[in-house]
């Protein structure tokens, strides 16, 4: 059962949004960053990344911080007084989803009723809770979640979203945004008791900054009296039913073959793959199969009957990838910290490995996409799934929705 409630959030003046939202930020370099915060004085940039602006002093997130609080006093943001819903819908390209903007107790989180799938990197998840408790909001935004859809919400939604939105713009990365915010009572009891029936939710993206919440949550809690009803002990979230989720995979890309031959290559994928000439096929048809880009040659494989395994997370595409491939033949064992190995996100990744393989030992595999479902099933295992396993496609923007843990007005 989801236990969600509205949240009064931070948000940007509607006639300012298209400026201030943010696409992602992990495909650029920190001189690109740099470069797009001073072309634009109002991107939310600033806020989220605020090394790339002001360097790596001690006090660059108060730096953050008084940035934020400069555009609350100049009406750039305003903060919402009435606790409420939002939808947000996003379109890219033919895809369009659309999710409910809400808060969910951090107790569902430490409880286990919102369920997992990625590990967490110490460093970075002390480096968030720094920087959220300075800047006194979730600075990143809602946590991207998903749920197993319901007929009867998402008929709901979509009525909801045919009245006039709240904002309505297309942000820099090219993603058309429009929200829509819900205040009636009666909608709003409507749309938390359909979300008690759909089950639990999961952690899409974000896992790094729900565990900083949760971080900064238990360390304000050890220090003495505390109601349950603080900010702080509620985390902001965009929930999706599965079925309005886009997953991409992540290509691999592998600097040379260990020294093999294109024959001992090939005969070694036979052990666990059939191979064949991949012909004018652009991408995996199905779970199963790869596309393998090698010798100037695209090769098909697909696995054979028993390689697979049953139990979760190993019945993945990308773990028999790295199992049958990366380690078995082209001994990489780590994919976290191998530096033969890259990943290749986006769209356009069959052109990335083109653009990429400009040696003929190189190696470059597209996958078929990981399904909800099997997200779901890695994480109600309680297991993690393989680096670079999901790639959520269209990105939410930032800067649309920030939630105050305390200390922003």
């Amino acid at each position: 059962m989801a236990c969600i409630i509205p949240l009064t959030c931070i948000r940007p003046r509607p006639d300012l949004a298209s400026r201030m939202a943010t696409g992602p930020h992990s495909a650029l370099s920190r001189e690109e960053i740099a470069a797009k915060i001073r072309r634009n004085p109002l991107t939310y940039s600033r806020i989220v990344h605020p090394k790339e602006l002001w360097g790596d002093d001690r006090n660059v997130y108060q730096k953050a911080a008084a940035q934020l609080q400069e555009w609350l006093s100049e009406g750039i943001m305003c903060t919402d007084t009435e606790p409420s819903y939002y939808l947000y819908r996003l379109k890219g390209g033919t895809h369009q989803q659309t999710g409910l903007v809400c808060r969910t107790p951090i107790d569902e989180i430490i409880k286990g009723r919102i369920h997992a799938h990625e590990t967490i990197r110490e460093n970075k998840l002390r480096d968030l809770a720094s920087h959220i408790e300075i800047c006194g909001a979730q600075i990143g935004g809602p946590i991207l979640m998903a749920y197993r859809a319901r007929k009867s919400l998402s008929e709901r939604i979509a009525r909801l979203c045919m009245a006039e939105p709240l904002y309505s713009f297309t942000s820099e990365n090219g993603i058309f945004n429009q929200i829509w915010k819900v205040t009636d009572a009666e909608e709003i009891a409507a749309l938390t008791q359909e979300m008690t029936q759909i089950g639990d939710l999961y952690i899409a993206d974000g896992h790094h900054r729900v565990m900083a919440a949760v971080e900064i949550c238990r360390k304000r809690r050890s220090m003495g009296h505390y109601t349950g009803q603080e900010p702080w002990n509620y985390l902001a979230c965009v929930c999706f039913a599965d079925e309005e989720l886009q997953i991409l995979p992540y290509a691999r890309m592998v600097k040379d073959r260990k020294g093999l031959s294109f024959r001992e290559f090939t005969r070694m994928l036979e052990d666990s793959f059939e191979v064949a000439p991949a012909g004018e096929q652009a991408y995996p048809s199905a779970r199963g199969e790869f596309l393998l880009y090698t010798e100037g040659t695209w090769l098909r494989l697909n696995v054979k009957k028993g390689v697979r395994p049953e139990t979760a997370p190993d019945f993945l595409d990308v773990a028999v990838l790295q199992r049958e491939i990366l380690e078995k033949i082209l001994g990489i064992g780590d994919p976290r910290s191998d530096r033969r190995l890259d990943f290749l996100g986006g769209t356009n990744q069959r052109e990335a490995i083109l653009g990429s393989c400009r040696r003929r030992e190189q190696v470059g595999v597209l996958l078929y996409p990981t399904s909800m479902e099997e997200v779901f099933a890695v994480a109600d295992a309680d297991a993690t799934m393989p680096p670079k396993s999901t790639w959520f496609e269209p990105k939410l923007c930032n800067g649309l929705f920030l939630y105050g843990i305390d200390t922003v007005k």
